[in-house]
């Protein structure tokens, strides 16, 4: 499909770069009371291009939600920009496509339920120890969570029976209190109750800025090289490369699909009156 809001610019020149920076069309990245804007897109109905059929099928699907079906280039630009930007819809009714600064951020969970989905900030304690006063002094560590100096589990029951030194008990554990320092006492999910994972990979959730991007920038200062200029301008392209994307998505949507009204039945308790039964 052809480019609708990506704009050739001459990289060799710092003005041809700059009037495409300065002229491109901005939006606020909150409210327009906060005045902070950055680079955006207009993508109401009226704005996109459409043909009258497109036009009339657009406005059939106001009530349908079908943003999920079009907004994949949005992960794909965040994953290609590192996450250090993404886009976000903005405006009354989402009409605009907003530039904004991002980053990710581990969200602490260090376990889930496989079964439930449900997370959990502690890990899942190990299976197996290497013997039995490793086990012993780790299953004391757990049902304390953790939160003892060493020397008072020394004089725990079970770890006093144990056959080895004070010292070599000392040893196991200053490594178990660490090794088991974000352990909960069992693998319980505390939802469903059925056994928990720990992550391979923490989990972390993308924290976006609602900071302006280059609102009042002076693109001929001396901080703004050539190749400083050309990265920015690489992003913005990028952006616009995106926001195309969507549209051409949103257009597809269109060609390809009618609105139809269905009627669902859904399953509703009551209650009655039922004779005991003789």
């Amino acid at each position: 499909m052809k480019p609708y809001f990506q704009n050739k610019v001459d990289r060799r020149t710092r003005s041809a770069m700059v009037d495409f920076l300065k002229g491109h069309y901005r939006y606020d990245t909150m409210s327009s009371w906060n005045r902070l804007t950055s680079y955006a897109n207009n993508i109401k109905f009226h704005r996109l291009g459409l043909s009258s059929k497109q036009d009339d099928k657009a406005y059939e699907m106001l009530n349908v939600d079908f943003w999920e079906e079009i907004r994949g280039p949005i992960d794909d630009f965040t994953y290609d920009q590192g996450h250090r930007y993404t886009i976000c819809s903005n405006g009354r009714s989402g009409g605009y496509l907003v530039l904004h600064e991002s980053h990710l951020e581990l969200t602490g969970h260090l376990s889930y339920c496989p079964t439930c989905g449900q997370r959990n900030f502690k890990k899942v304690p190990p299976v197996t120890y290497q013997d039995e006063n490793e086990e012993v002094i780790a299953r004391e560590i757990l049902r304390s969570q953790n939160s003892w100096l060493p020397g008072v589990y020394l004089g725990q029951p079970a770890i006093q029976t144990l056959t080895i030194s004070n010292d070599k008990k000392l040893l196991l554990i200053n490594r178990l209190k660490t090794e088991l320092r974000d352990c909960s006492a069992s693998d319980a999910c505390g939802v469903c109750g059925n056994p928990r994972s720990n992550f391979s990979v923490p989990p972390s959730r993308l924290m976006v800025a609602n900071r302006g991007i280059d609102q009042f920038e002076d693109f001929y200062a001396e901080d703004w090289s050539m190749e400083a200029l050309r990265d920015r301008v690489d992003l913005v392209c990028a952006f616009d490369t995106a926001c195309d994307a969507i549209r051409s998505n949103f257009i597809a949507l269109l060609d390809d699909y009618d609105v139809v009204e269905i009627t669902e039945h859904r399953p509703v308790q009551i209650k009655k009156l039922v004779a005991h039964a003789a």
